[in-house]
């Protein structure tokens, strides 16, 4: 018996077993790669990426920042009801500011909103020594008439007395009524220097000059 023949029988069933295994595999992963689609494999210098081939769908197309930013502009909170702030444009709020620009140092001391009536906001203000009575258009909000209206020893008390801006204390009344601001002047209550304001809905909301605060309301 020769030598080959004498290695051949002493292995074990188990070492032939495992070597048959490790064939049978070894096979059947060359198989697989030969049977592979064509349109898997890359090309040379081909770039493909992990999971995709030519089959796969091109991406969708992705909207512009501006389209992005109108649709968060759209979305919102989710509130599509208008609320309405106050202050801003209202005729009043403006003329105000105009009169101020003109009188940078003065103080409100009294308007009227002559708007439907007669397209104009009447604005008095107190600019250190007398008081000037300005009719301020409201479109343009250009002033377009001026009239020295001096003024007495308790009004000038009254003016110097303030100490808030009257635009604050016009938004506080607004809050606090649910109204517009119709026409207001600066009077005391109770010994305390107010501005009177009487607003679109017929409420009356006394604001303290010093302290922004809401005194009383009618």
């Amino acid at each position: 018996m020769s030598t080959e023949h004498i290695i051949q029988s002493t292995r074990s069933p188990l070492h032939r077993s495992a070597f048959g295994i490790l064939s049978v595999t070894a096979a059947a992963a060359m198989t697989l790669a030969a049977c592979a689609p064509d349109d898997e494999m890359p090309e040379d210098g081909e770039d493909v990426t992990p999971g995709q081939n030519e089959d796969s769908p091109e991406p969708e197309f992705e909207p512009t920042e501006e389209e992005t930013e109108e649709a968060t502009d759209d979305a919102g909170t989710g509130d599509d009801t208008d609320t309405p702030e106050a202050g801003g444009d209202h005729p009043v709020y403006q003329a105000i500011e105009a009169a101020l620009a003109e009188y940078p140092d003065g103080v409100i001391t009294e308007f009227e909103d002559n708007t439907d009536e007669d397209g104009y906001v009447e604005v008095f203000v107190y600019d250190g020594s007398t008081e000037w009575e300005l009719e301020v258009d409201s479109e343009t909000f250009e002033i377009i008439d001026t009239e020295d209206d001096g003024i007495d020893a308790d009004d000038e008390e009254n003016a110097q007395a303030v100490q808030i801006d009257i635009a604050e204390a016009l938004q506080t009344a607004e809050s606090e009524s649910g109204g517009e601001p119709k026409d207001g002047e600066l009077d005391t209550e109770d010994g305390t220097v107010v501005w009177e304001f009487e607003m679109t809905n017929d409420a009356e909301v006394y604001v303290d000059v010093t302290t922004g605060e809401v005194v009383r309301t009618s």
